[in-house]
């Protein structure tokens, strides 16, 4: 495995170009830049809950973990819709299961 550092702080309109692109790596860059930086949260977590339904078990991750960071940063969170999705997710890839935990973890911790 050849990991690669990304600094994960990039502006909101790169944030946007990199999900455009439809390359799960520049969407998995998107969505952690999101996830740690936008000061947007009903558009980061719309865009987040949108991707939870990737085919791509790596994106659904991300999208998952930048859940949880929205939720840490943010200390709010759409509970009624966020939480069933991330159930949902452990449905279509349990392999997530623990990093589903984790958020679920932030959303209790901090919301």
């Amino acid at each position: 495995m050849n990991l690669t550092y990304q600094a994960p702080s990039i502006s909101h309109d790169e944030a946007t170009r990199l999900l455009a692109t439809d390359e799960d790596r520049n969407i998995i860059a998107g969505l952690i830049s999101i996830g740690l930086n936008e000061l947007d949260r009903v558009w980061a977590q719309n865009v987040c809950l949108a991707y939870l339904t990737s085919e791509s078990e790596a994106v659904a991750a991300s999208a998952v973990t930048a859940l949880g960071h929205l939720a840490r940063r943010h200390c709010e969170t759409d509970r009624e819709t966020v939480i069933p999705a991330l159930e949902a997710v452990k449905e279509q890839f349990p392999t997530l299961d623990g990093i589903v935990s984790d958020a679920l973890d932030d959303i209790d911790a901090y919301t």
